[in-house]
């Protein structure tokens, strides 16, 4: 008998655990009545792993659906996400969740910024090599965008117009003004000394094309190539230099369209405006070079006349005189194109792209040099071209590629005698340049992407990153874009339909004001009316910067991770402020306790439901009074409502904080019903359907788990409830077309000194002025009955419900 009891104890021990450490509903069918940090720890490693394995089959079956390309910038593998890392990739896996569910074939990739400077720098330190060190924090940061619960297409991990922008926000007024006006253009120009052609074409820019036959010289600065290379003009440049001084030249400029030729002048400027090094001077369209032309005595023929209304036209100008000066503009650039003379217009701010970089961790250059045949391209048979691996690093001298001997010799395609690779390799710029293309065919052995790959995804619909790209790598993406357009590669222009641009987020810094020493919180002294340094007592400069390890204000998700979980991270990042503002963390302050809160009212909801309809009555529409009927339609509109506004959030312009305001009013509204209506109303049960369906691309994790509890109520009333599949794989809700019918106003409840007072009928399109609810109010029946002879302090109008108060003198 002992012997039996003693074996039947671990089965005893066993039955007490289990009614000990109650399981999730999804687990054993028990619905915890709240949530607590320990339910939510439960919930999302429950649901962490299903909702990613769930995305991943979805994506393996949505070929007939609409597309939608969500991009987001790809991060640097450093090793160690910061938190603006997460906050990117919270944005685009919320919108990633919200379009599919919208019925779209939703591509998420992501990648990383493998080669470049950073890398290469980071492996010398180390003594490791660059290829080792990248992949190494790359299974590394892989493994901590998966413990956030991100849903990325991992199958596409790659190592490797403004008129037409019209959701680029402020990023296109950043291009516009680094871009320039392409007001001019440049004209071709063969160099000779005296009177033999040199061998060298020189190209001269004029903001003044049209005036191009009264051109009296060509100016260059003294930084110009062809002062400092190889160039056979260098001799006779240098001569004439005197330095400080517009130098005239003996070098002279055949100008190529129009057949005349004009001296060489060394400028006095150290630059010109934009990025220019060569301008062509033409006294008619500027008083500056008609004065530098007169200072050197040269001559010039006019070829501008005013006439009587003070419209200019050209004299002097072979086949272009008569003509005025905006036709001229038009027909001498396109004849010189014909000509191919010049005349492509284009703006004095640009300059040519240095794409290589004399480093190892970079994407080689596929050229050989050829002593025969000069610069030689790698047949396309043979490409890639491969790093080859190197004995050590120093990020000093030549190009370590120039030590790889095997590598570096190689045989000339053309002529097949000896010949040396290109030791340099390409800026990260060129990499992320065309990498949204390779995501669309990201396994294809022999071609960068194929057409029809590219024209079914492209353009990328939404792209997301820092502002700090808005000009260099996305001016660089849309060339490389529209030269893939020019070339037949892809039927897309642009490369971006929509850009959003994400904000910082920044933490408290706490400088020495003596010495600029960032301290560590453990170093201060919180106790007075201003932190001071706990050791010295010296003052501090308290402020808000990006976060930074060196500033000793950095942050680790993981932490954060551990701290709150995964959804209240989520909702922090979209609540805290809208995408492209800056977020000052500060947990004791702002929106954490919020969002905690929020999420504990949804668990509330889905808890008065169940408890509802698990009781004896059986819920029954017809038994509502007149009353209740009034606050089941409430929450019908206020659904409906709540739909429209978040749906428009999501699509147009990615407020975030504010589609989570509109969710927290809904979920006040359906906090605030009665019993009755809970349990009898069809209207409860569906608004609190689309409440979870809403939120669940931004807590995808308790939103699941509010479905698993909701969609298995007792005596469900309506078919919303009746879907198969997980709260990701329903429809996202649309709005009833009866709402789209009534009549375009609402019931505005209204207090005084908070008492409920009444009601006014308002346009719903005002409803959120708050000036014109005012007055709407003041001269409403009510507002003449209970406002007209009271002192008016202040009014408040709600974000979130219909409801005005208005505070007056007693």
């Amino acid at each position: 008998m002992l012997l039996a009891v003693c074996s039947r104890r671990p089965l005893l021990d066993a039955h007490l655990i289990r009614l000990s450490v109650r399981g999730l509903f999804s687990e054993s069918g028990v619905w915890e009545r709240d949530y607590k940090a320990e339910t939510r720890r439960r919930v999302e490693q429950w649901w962490h792993g299903r909702i990613q394995e769930q995305w991943q089959r979805d994506a393996a079956d949505q070929s007939s659906r609409k597309k939608f390309y969500v991009l987001s910038m790809f991060p640097y593998p450093s090793g160690r996400l910061h938190m603006g890392h997460v906050r990117v990739y919270t944005i685009s896996d919320t919108i990633s969740h919200f379009q599919r569910m919208r019925g779209h074939q939703v591509l998420n990739p992501m990648g990383w910024d493998a080669f470049g400077l950073p890398a290469e720098n980071a492996a010398i330190e180390r003594g490791l090599d660059p290829e080792d060190w990248t992949k190494s924090n790359i299974e590394s940061m892989r493994k901590q965008l998966d413990s956030l619960g991100l849903c990325f297409n991992w199958d596409r991990p790659l190592l490797d117009a403004l008129a037409d922008l019209p959701e680029w926000y402020g990023v296109k007024s950043m291009q516009a003004n680094w871009i320039g006006d392409c007001s001019g253009c440049f004209f071709n120009h063969i160099m000779k000394v005296d009177g033999r052609d040199s061998g060298e074409v020189l190209a001269a820019y004029t903001g003044s094309p049209e005036a191009v036959f009264g051109a009296a010289y060509v100016s260059v600065l003294p930084s110009h190539r062809l002062l400092h290379g190889s160039s056979a003009l260098k001799t006779a440049l240098l001569r004439a230099l005197r330095p400080g001084r517009d130098s005239l030249t003996e070098v002279t400029a055949l100008n190529v369209f129009t057949g005349r030729e004009v001296p060489v002048v060394i400028s006095s400027k150290k630059e010109f405006d934009g990025h220019l090094d060569t301008v062509m001077g033409i006294p008619d369209s500027s008083e500056e070079e008609a004065e530098l032309a007169q200072s050197l005595g040269l001559s010039w023929i006019s070829v501008l006349k005013t006439e009587q209304d003070g419209t200019q036209t050209l004299i002097n100008s072979d086949e272009f005189t008569g003509q005025s000066r905006a036709e001229a503009f038009n027909s001498v650039t396109q004849k010189a194109r014909e000509r191919n003379a010049g005349g492509y217009l284009t703006s004095a701010k640009l300059r040519d792209w240095l794409i290589s970089r004399q480093r190892y961790w970079g994407t080689p250059i596929p050229i050989v040099h050829c002593s025969a045949c000069g610069p030689v391209p790698v047949p396309v048979e043979e490409l890639p071209v491969t790093l080859p691996k190197v004995s050590s690093l120093s990020g000093k001298g030549a190009s370590p590629l120039k030590t790889a001997q095997d590598w570096l010799r190689c045989q000339c395609p053309r002529c097949k005698g000896p010949a040396e690779r290109e030791t340099d390799t390409m800026d990260t710029f060129v990499d992320s340049s065309w990498y949204y293309f390779r995501y669309t065919d990201p396994q294809n052995p022999l071609r960068p992407f194929e057409h029809s790959r590219a024209d079914h995804w492209m353009p990328v619909d939404v792209y997301i990153g820092g502002k700090e790209h808005a000009v260099m790598h996305l001016y660089y993406a849309r060339f490389l874009s529209h030269f893939c357009r020019d070339q037949g590669m892809v039927s897309h222009r642009e490369p971006f339909r929509k850009l959003l641009v994400q904000g910082l987020i920044k933490g408290q810094t706490f400088r020495v004001a003596e010495t600029g020493q960032y301290l560590t919180k453990e170093d201060i002294d919180f106790s007075g009316p201003e932190p001071i340094q706990r050791d010295s007592g010296s003052r501090l400069q308290v402020t808000w910067e990006k976060m930074s390890k060196s500033k000793q204000n950095g942050l680790d998700p993981q932490e954060v991770l551990q701290q709150y979980g995964l959804d209240t991270m989520r909702l922090y990042l979209l609540y805290a402020a809208p995408p492209e503002q800056d977020i000052l963390w500060d947990v004791k302050t702002d929106a954490i306790p919020g969002v905690l809160r929020w999420q504990a009212r949804l668990w509330g909801l889905i808890t008065k439901l169940r408890a509802a309809r698990e009781g004896p009555e059986t819920p029954n529409p017809s038994v509502l009074n007149k009353r209740e009927r009034s606050e089941a339609r409430k929450i019908w509109e206020n659904k409906n409502y709540a739909i429209t506004q978040v749906t428009g959030h999501f699509t147009e312009d990615f407020l975030f904080n504010a589609a989570i305001s509109r969710l927290m009013g809904l979920t006040n509204t359906l906090s605030q019903a009665s019993s009755r209506v809970v349990l009898h109303s069809v209207e409860f049960e569906e608004a609190l359907a689309s409440l979870c369906v809403m939120a669940a691309p931004m807590c995808p994790h308790l939103a699941s788990e509010l479905w698993a509890g909701l969609s298995q109520v007792r005596n469900p009333l309506g078919s919303v409830l009746l879907g198969k599949g997980s709260v990701l794989q329903q429809p996202w809700p649309s709005v009833d077309p009866e709402y789209l019918q009534t009549p375009d106003t609402l019931q505005l409840s209204v207090r005084i000194n908070n008492k409920a007072c009444g009601s006014v009928s308002v346009p719903r399109e005002v409803a959120q002025d708050a000036q014109k609810v005012q007055e709407l109010v003041l001269n409403s029946s009510l507002g003449a009955r209970l406002l007209s002879e009271r002192v008016i302090k202040k009014a408040i109008l709600s974000p979130r419900t219909a409801l005005i108060n208005f505070l007056v003198d007693e």
